[in-house]
């Protein structure tokens, strides 16, 4: 954070409390020291062992690891109650606001272990240098900011909301961050907003009051990445892929592109690629087989390329076949360029073709067209009928009649789109219709329908009481001719549980629909859990999309699985993949500079000088555990243990302990003199 200033105390008067070091030297220096050896008999000896108790109270003070460990408990206590502390320099005091960015990019590996993990490493050490009276308040920036500790001056609470956050693979939502930081800050008279991020932050951030600081994170911009991944299929041809890869480091970085499919794990393709510094490479010219549902391709770098790939997120990419639209067509129509080309560039719409007449293929489909001939009987699917010549059970025609009156569209939804375009529509004959309720008109010519539209016996079915072959109508030459078909074709399509086209980016809510006459739900993580789904209604909402990869929507009904399909979640983010650490940020109208307004705070050191009197506190128990081992236990004193003999010797009164010295002088005297007792 900054420089140390010079060492000083919060409370120096408890550095008086050294002055107890002297009475422990005393306790040393009054301690009797003599050699103690086991004898025989203790009868004659006790009074000379008392008449030295009281002639010899002051010892010479020699070298002794217990007392030296004593005073070192001392002088450590002492000092921690002095409090020392230097005066170090700080991001912010007082009142703070720190945001945490937690976005993909804060995953890059450029500083070890990641971004986000140097970004904390900031935060625990402001927190560590918090005053008495300073509070913070941490925000972490995601998708969904969050605040994980409001105004606290607990440095454990701070400490653990810090350590407890974790990166995502979203985008950060930094107008919404400041919104939230702007109302934490009512009432404050000083505020100061951190920003730990290593840039990249959109621009017309809203304003927040107070301070605003900024620390940079990260080194380097070198990364590759994956930048979208599509798949297409043309009229007569096997499904393409579409993808870009992208270099947003400064020099050309080779890469490897590998493909898997349907969720295997051998390498169906792998190909060689150089992406330009600051550019990208586009690639269209990868055929997928026909039968593929779902694609995953990944980015890696060769092996001995010494280029660098700091941010991982982005290299690994998924995709799932649009299955959305009619699904498999079989046409039978002589001569009808107009309905194949349409039926050709629908989305979604795989077109087999048979000659009328013909036999019906055994497999089914999801939609028959025929164009001027029915098969007898009818398939047992979804029926564009154009041109019928007879009628069915369900519908009768007439003879061709010539039209009088021009086209218009009714109100019906399906045919909302094309009231402006049938104005000038030509149409030379038709036959009438004679349908009962299940069908709605949509084009009528006067009273008498031309399209209709509805379902009968389980089965959705749309007929076209014309000739749609030019010169018979210039309804095919028209803009009104493939909106109409389209929207037959989405009438057509199936109904699906999911209204997604294309990848997501983390962090996008899904609505789930209920079809089928399903009753429950459940969503299949990338990772394999499954999460149910609370039902609303017919519908339900999941929002936990943050992780990227393959997602799999199962329906159920009584307790079975009736219908799948899935959906991909991707970083496809220029903003996020771009990890070039910035030096400034704009909030609102302020550029705010890296490093700028450091302030000092004090730095305390009192916490680690106890725990080292603890530490000197153990070492002198071992210590005198150690040293009562080596006494003997048969010691002079009548059976007593040294330590009691030693205090009771200081409780002796002077005036007996002097007349028990005079009683013992010639037992001492002939002690000195060499006779035995």
């Amino acid at each position: 954070m900054g420089a140390f200033s010079s060492l000083s105390f919060l409370t120096p008067v408890a550095l008086a409390l050294a002055g107890l070091a002297v009475p422990i030297v005393l306790l040393y220096m009054l301690r009797l020291r003599r050699t103690e050896t086991p004898i025989s008999s203790t009868f004659l000896w006790r009074e000379l062992v008392r008449d030295r108790e009281a002639n010899a109270p002051w010892q010479r003070l020699r070298p002794n690891w217990l007392l030296f460990l004593q005073l070192l408990i001392l002088a450590a206590l002492v000092v921690a109650l002095a409090r020392p502390f230097v005066e170090v320099k700080t991001i912010s005091s007082g009142r703070t606001i720190l945001l945490l960015d937690a976005s993909a990019s804060m995953m890059a590996s450029d500083v070890a272990p990641s971004r986000f993990e140097a970004a904390r490493s900031i935060a625990l050490e402001m927190v560590d240098l918090l005053d008495a009276d300073d509070t913070m308040t941490v925000i972490r920036v995601a998708a969904v900011p969050e605040v994980l500790a409001s105004a606290s001056r607990d440095p454990l609470v701070l400490r653990q909301a810090i350590e407890s956050a974790q990166p995502s693979a979203a985008a950060a939502d930094w107008p919404a961050a400041l919104t939230l930081a702007a109302a934490g800050a009512i009432g404050a008279e000083t505020l100061s907003v951190v920003i730990l991020s290593d840039g990249g932050l959109p621009d017309n951030l809203p304003p927040v009051p107070g301070n605003v600081r900024f620390v940079p994170v990260g080194e380097s911009g070198r990364n590759v990445a994956i930048s979208a991944l599509a798949t297409s299929s043309l009229p007569d041809q096997p499904p393409q892929l579409f993808a870009r890869l992208s270099n947003y480091g400064d020099e050309d970085t080779q890469v490897i592109l590998d493909g898997r499919l349907n969720g295997s794990s051998i390498i169906e393709w792998a190909y060689r690629y150089t992406i330009p510094a600051r550019g990208h490479v586009d690639i269209f010219d990868i055929e997928l087989p026909p039968d593929f549902d779902t694609l995953t391709t990944t980015l890696t770098l060769p092996s001995g390329f010494a280029g660098a790939d700091h941010l991982a997120l982005d290299n690994v990419a998924h995709t799932v076949r649009d299955r959305s639209g009619v699904g498999r067509v079989l046409l039978a129509a002589t001569d009808n360029l107009f309905l194949r080309q349409i039926f050709r560039s629908l989305r979604g719409v795989e077109l087999y073709e048979i000659e009328p007449g013909g036999a019906l293929p055994q497999e089914p489909f999801d939609l028959y067209a025929f164009d001027g001939w029915l098969p007898n009987p009818l398939p047992d699917g979804d029926l564009l009928l154009v041109n019928p010549p007879a009628g069915t059970e369900f519908f009768e025609v007439g003879e061709l009649v010539d039209t009088l009156q021009p086209l218009v569209a009714t109100s019906d939804p399906r045919a909302r789109n094309l009231g402006a375009f049938l104005n000038a529509t030509n149409l030379q004959q038709y036959r009438p219709l004679t349908v009962g309720t299940w069908a709605v008109p949509l084009v009528r010519t006067g009273t008498a329908p031309l399209v209709v539209a509805g379902e009968v016996d389980q089965r959705q079915v749309a007929i076209l009481a014309f000739d749609a072959r030019y010169p018979n109508t210039d309804l095919v030459l028209q803009p009104a001719w493939p909106i109409l078909i389209a929207e037959l074709a989405a009438w057509f399509s199936p109904p699906r549980a999911l209204d997604i086209s294309g990848s997501l980016p983390p962090g996008t809510p899904v609505t789930v629909r209920l079809i089928e006459d399903a009753d429950a739900a459940v969503v299949v993580h990338p990772d394999g859990t499954r999460t149910p789904l609370q039902i609303q209604g017919s519908q339900a909402v999941f929002a936990e999309t943050l992780t990227p990869g393959l997602y799999t929507i199962e329906l159920r009904r009584a307790g079975e699985t009736i219908h799948t399909e899935q959906f991909v979640v991707n970083l496809f983010d220029p903003a996020e993949s771009a990890i070039e650490p910035q030096d400034r940020v704009t909030i609102g109208t302020t550029t705010v500079e890296r490093g700028a307004r450091e302030e000092t705070a004090r730095r305390e050191f009192w916490l680690w000088i106890a725990a080292l009197a603890l530490a000197f506190l153990l070492l002198e128990w071992i210590a005198y555990q150690r040293s009562l081992r080596r006494m003997p236990r048969v010691t002079l004193g009548g059976g007593r243990t040294p330590w009691r003999r030693r205090i009771a010797s200081l409780w002796r009164r002077p005036a007996r302990s002097a007349r028990r010295a005079r009683m013992s002088t010639p037992l001492r005297a002939r002690s000195q003199g060499g006779r035995g007792p």
